[in-house]
């Protein structure tokens, strides 16, 4: 798991936006470029990264693999879907705090020996922040006077669930093994989030300090528009929204609000 530290600034009253990039799945033919790419072009926000940005599903994955569903021109399928999503963030590098991976990039490093996230993130010149990972984020004003968040990062683990509660519930399992803020969680193709109610201290002073969960939703379509199904469909999978979740982040003169949009 990768610790990391990332620091970015504010003035006062100001709400600064994280958008999560997850489960883009580019390089499908079932994935909403359109969606994804007017989700990513945002010139006013940060981002994160939490895995599955790539498809990176290959023709020797007998148990995935369908024709249908690769959008590659030629055979180099690796390689054309980092270029392809390098080409996407390029223009956001430098405010990009980091990317994860998730299960299917993760395959290609295990049988192919080249991690796909790790080279766009050394294309980019941005933190490659791994399966998991724990980051203090620091909001400073002018420099000096700061307020931190600390964010759990996990691609996210287990079967996509058929009910709306069991994902949250899961997570939320997980999430209470960890001293932090906000906890990010992919995967299952779902957008949600929940809060946790918490309190803590500033000095003398009780505040409210919630844990904030999100499912960061998916650019994948569940259901194909034509006559072969996708491997969601053929598992017989929910429809899901398309679309991911931004993280607000407003330091006040105590402690930091977070909210989540849908």
């Amino acid at each position: 798991m990768i610790v990391h530290q990332a620091r970015i600034q504010y003035k006062l009253g100001e709400t600064k936006r994280i958008k999560i990039l997850g489960d883009i799945h580019a390089g499908s033919s079932h994935c909403d470029e359109r969606a994804a790419k007017e989700f990513i072009n945002d010139p006013d926000c940060y981002f994160l990264g939490i895995g599955d940005l790539m498809d990176m599903v290959i023709a020797s994955d007998s148990k995935r693999y369908r024709k249908s569903g690769d959008a590659s021109d030629g055979d180099a399928i690796v390689d054309e879907q980092i270029e392809k999503l390098s080409g996407w963030l390029r223009p956001h590098k430098d405010r990009i705090l980091g990317l994860g991976t998730g299960n299917h990039e993760d395959s290609i490093t295990k049988h192919c020996g080249t991690n796909p996230t790790q080279r766009i993130c050394k294309d980019l010149g941005v933190p490659f922040l791994g399966y998991s990972w724990l980051m203090e984020l620091t909001l400073s004003e002018g420099g000096s006077r700061g307020r931190s968040v600390k964010i759990r990062g996990h691609h996210g683990f287990g079967g996509g669930s058929r009910t709306q509660g069991a994902d949250l519930t899961k997570y939320a399992r997980e999430a209470s093994n960890w001293d932090a803020d906000i906890f990010l969680y992919g995967h299952v193709h779902r957008k949600q989030a929940d809060r946790i109610p918490r309190l803590g201290n500033v000095g003398p002073k009780l505040i409210s300090k919630p844990k904030l969960i999100a499912i960061t939703g998916t650019f994948l379509r569940t259901y194909s528009k034509t006559t072969d199904p996708t491997y969601s469909e053929c598992k017989g999978y929910p429809p899901t929204e398309i679309g991911g979740v931004t993280i607000n982040i407003k330091p006040d003169s105590s402690w930091v609000k977070y909210w989540a949009d849908l």
